[in-house]
């Protein structure tokens, strides 16, 4: 059996489907199982998944749509049994692509949101998304059209593999900075902007007192990872005496030195789940998404949120996040969690690490 994937719609959501991934493999052992990117950094993380044939990746965002489509048409001509929209994929253009790739098998997901006016009827195959379902549970859902004999037991961890020399770039880094023996901590202050996803982040000035708390009580040393050089420039500018700013040329180089970080605290973001992937015990900080949906799986980790009775208010959809507050008040779920709380967080975690390092 052929089968395409298509992965498209970000970074987070996309290491999200490898336990689905790996269990599909499991039970169509003769498959062969292409995926279709969108973005650099998902076929990095993919492309050493034993569980994949062949990556195609597609600038659907920079290049014009008149190549994109002979891209897409282009693969069309592989001739797919079947093809899977990652969950979630709530938009338009995602149906439209699986629709023109022309697979026998066309499966994907009805959103209990916005589903119609997103072409859901291009696809034969439509699972009914359920609220509160783990989004590795909603893509397990997906391959059971194809894998009906699949269990949910079976479903494994997030899979990541470092290379030998994204390891070695790591372990440069962290002798020459003198980390290799010390209590390092990472931190992801960003997170996406579009739909105004960047009122997921919590402030800047309260991960800079949260790291002077961390630095005072444990001696602790801060990575500061993510692409929003903005918001890192502003933090390590703060704490520059214990913090570091380092500079890959890549995603896993980034990935193999949060591999090697004793704690990772984050919004709610792509790379949460990468931490996860990595098994890097986690405070994750959450807003208005859905935290039973999106919580590091398999990991060690504490969600810190406030349980407000609007919340969490966004689901999936094509549409921007909306805040029924406005003014001061606006996004106060996230503006109102404490210092106070994600250090408490922080410490439960601190606890359980093993005490091979210098304070």
């Amino acid at each position: 059996m052929k089968i395409l994937v298509n992965a498209l719609s970000g970074i987070g959501d996309a290491i999200m489907f490898s336990p689905a991934l790996a269990l599909l493999k499991k039970h169509i052992p003769d498959s062969q199982i292409d995926m279709l990117v969108m973005f650099k950094q998902v076929e990095e993380i993919y492309t050493n998944n034993p569980n994949v044939n062949n990556i195609y990746f597609i600038d659907f965002v920079n290049q014009s749509k008149l190549k994109s489509l002979n891209q897409v048409l282009k693969l069309r001509k592989n001739k797919y049994d079947a093809s899977i929209n990652v969950y979630p994929a709530n938009r338009r253009e995602y149906n439209l692509i699986q629709y023109l790739i022309g697979a026998r098998q066309k499966i994907a997901t009805r959103y209990n949101h916005y589903s119609k006016s997103n072409w859901d009827f291009l696809n034969n195959k439509l699972n009914q998304e359920v609220k509160n379902r783990h989004n590795v549970l909603e893509n397990y859902d997906l391959i059971k059209f194809l894998a009906p004999n699949a269990q949910e037991n079976e479903l494994g961890y997030y899979y990541i593999k470092i290379e030998i020399e994204d390891e070695v770039f790591a372990q440069k880094y962290f002798f020459d900075n003198l980390l290799h023996d010390k209590f390092v901590v990472g931190f992801h202050a960003g997170s996406a902007t579009f739909k105004r996803h960047i009122n997921k982040r919590w402030a800047a000035k309260k991960y800079i007192a949260l790291a002077k708390e961390l630095h005072k009580k444990h001696y602790a040393q801060i990575i500061l990872f993510g692409t929003e050089t903005d918001v890192n420039e502003k933090i390590y500018k703060e704490i520059k005496s214990f913090a570091h700013l380092p500079k890959t040329s890549t995603m896993m180089q980034s990935l193999a030195l949060l591999e090697r970080c004793k704690l990772l605290i984050c919004n709610d973001a792509a790379l949460m789940h990468l931490g996860a992937g990595l098994k890097v015990p986690t405070v994750a900080i959450f807003a208005y998404t859905n935290y039973k949906e999106l919580y590091p799986w398999k990991n060690n980790h504490i969600i810190v949120r406030k349980e407000l009775d609007c919340s969490p208010c966004f689901f999936n959809s094509p549409r921007p996040v909306q805040c029924i507050y406005t003014g001061e008040e606006e996004f106060k779920c996230i503006k109102t969690i404490a210092v106070s709380e994600v250090l408490e967080a922080c410490e439960k975690l601190i606890e359980e690490i093993p005490r091979n390092v210098k304070t």
